[in-house]
């Protein structure tokens, strides 16, 4: 990086964030490691990663790491300093860091001689401040896994799950992997089944990476493709540059259309019903927009009609096995609730009345049986986070458990069921992210 360039990004800092500094902050950097990013003006920098972790008693805010790079001599060769990030890289700006909390952080820093650096130094300053302790919320049926951002999951069966740690903004290949029983719970890494079938080839002759005019390949497309297999089909799906959707078979080959003309959409993700192919693509930009989605089959074309043709929702919209239903969060004739919505028809019948929460919450999730459908819903009560479920048989809405964590409108959370529909995984990511499983059987409620 110029020297000028460094004393602009210096500036910048500092009008950001007045240093009001502890003169020791109780603030332990573990897990450092020196890599590389892209700065602001697009060229590749040194910088320093890992973890920070409070050990102390004190909340602190304004939290500033500063990096000393030296080499085999241990004199100074580097400096540069960062801040607390979240796992997609983005700056945490008023993040308040609790006790017994860990939170990654990211330090770019210049090297002012051109030597190999042998070692890192890596201080903190930050801000005391007060904070009222996290109220203890009695959860029932409710068991934690672990803390880190998890975003994406996969039952392998009733009692074994894969789950993806990382940006929610990254194809499945780019997180890392952990697999967790929970009858051991035995937790070890993995590498996930279908990464083996992402090669160069697979990507060139799917167009996942193509620009369409030129025919040319631009790696940076990778991540906006959404690239994911279904967990039910031996089929991909993902979006081209021109947000078309297509899916294919895992060497890339045998392309079909799926959805196009979704250029003006902002493609979130998939979500997967247990009917083989099955699964509803939703589209939204920042939180607080309108949920737009489509129904569909992996194996070509679609169930619901053009999205542009769906009415969108307030809410994540859940799926029915089929396809063919979505349950919406809508006002329509100045009734503010859930909905089920015909995909294709755009007709909706009203489930309940209910304050809606943000796109940031998680869709609900649908279950079909011979005689009745319940909905399990993750929305807020009095603030809390609260897992909810509907019966068709009792047209009833009951609250089964608050949950464990809270929910910025920077973070999201994520539901997967169980094959057999007895266990629910719950993620969130951001600074309060983690995961967790209920156990649906400690419930009568929906039963």
């Amino acid at each position: 990086m110029r020297a000028n360039q460094l004393v602009w990004l210096c500036l910048l800092f500092l009008l950001s964030f007045p240093l009001l500094a502890q003169d020791e902050p109780t603030l332990i950097s573990s897990n450092t490691q020196i890599g590389t990013q892209i700065d602001i003006f697009e060229q590749e920098i040194f910088a320093v990663s890992g973890d920070l972790y409070n050990f102390g008693t004190e909340a602190y805010t304004n939290i500033n790491v500063y990096v000393e790079a030296f080499n085999e001599d241990e004199d100074l060769i580097g400096e540069g300093f960062g801040y607390l990030v979240n796992a997609c890289g983005t700056a945490l700006l008023d993040y308040v860091m609790l006790p017994d909390e860990l939170q990654t952080f990211s330090a770019p820093f210049e090297l002012f001689e051109d030597e190999e650096v042998a070692s890192v130094k890596v201080t903190t300053e930050a801000q005391a401040v007060e904070f009222a302790p996290r109220p203890d919320i009695e959860v029932v049926g409710v068991y934690e896994i672990g803390s880190e951002e998890v975003v994406m999951l996969e039952w392998i069966d009733d009692d074994v799950m894969i789950y993806g740690v990382g940006c929610d903004d990254r194809v499945f290949t780019e997180l890392e992997w952990r697999q967790y029983s929970i009858a051991d719970n035995d937790l070890i890494s993995v590498n996930h089944p279908d990464a083996s079938f992402v090669t160069e080839s697979m990507l060139r002759q799917s167009g996942a990476t193509m620009i369409t005019q030129s025919g040319e390949q631009d790696p940076t497309l990778y991540n906006r493709s959404k690239l994911t297999f279904s967990p039910t089909s031996r089929r991909a799906i993902y979006q081209n540059d021109l947000h078309t959707v297509l899916s294919t078979e895992p060497d890339g080959s045998f392309k079909r259309l799926i959805h196009d003309k979704l250029h003006q959409f902002s493609l979130k993700g998939f979500l997967w019903t247990d009917t083989p192919g099955i699964f509803l693509a939703y589209y939204f930009g920042l939180y607080g927009d309108p949920v737009h989605y489509f129904t569909g089959n992996i194996d070509g074309g679609l169930l619901s009609a053009r999205l542009e043709n769906v009415t969108p929702s307030l809410t994540v919209p859940g799926v029915t096995p089929d396809g063919i239903y979505a349950v919406v969060g809508n006002t329509i004739d100045e009734v503010t609730g859930y909905y089920l919505q015909s995909s294709y028809y755009n007709t909706s019948e009203l489930l309940f009345e209910a304050d809606l929460p943000g796109n940031n919450y998680p869709a609900p999730i649908v279950i079909d049986t011979s005689d009745n459908r319940i909905i399990y819903f993750v929305r807020p009560v009095d603030d809390i986070p609260t897992l909810q479920c509907w019966s068709r048989t009792s047209n009833s809405l009951e609250t089964l458990t608050p949950l464990p964590f809270t929910l910025t409108t920077e973070a999201r959370a994520f539901t997967w069921i169980s094959p057999d529909k007895s266990r629910l995984a719950i993620s969130a990511n951001g600074t309060d992210g983690g995961l967790w499983w209920v156990d649906l059987l400690e419930f009568d409620n929906c039963s």
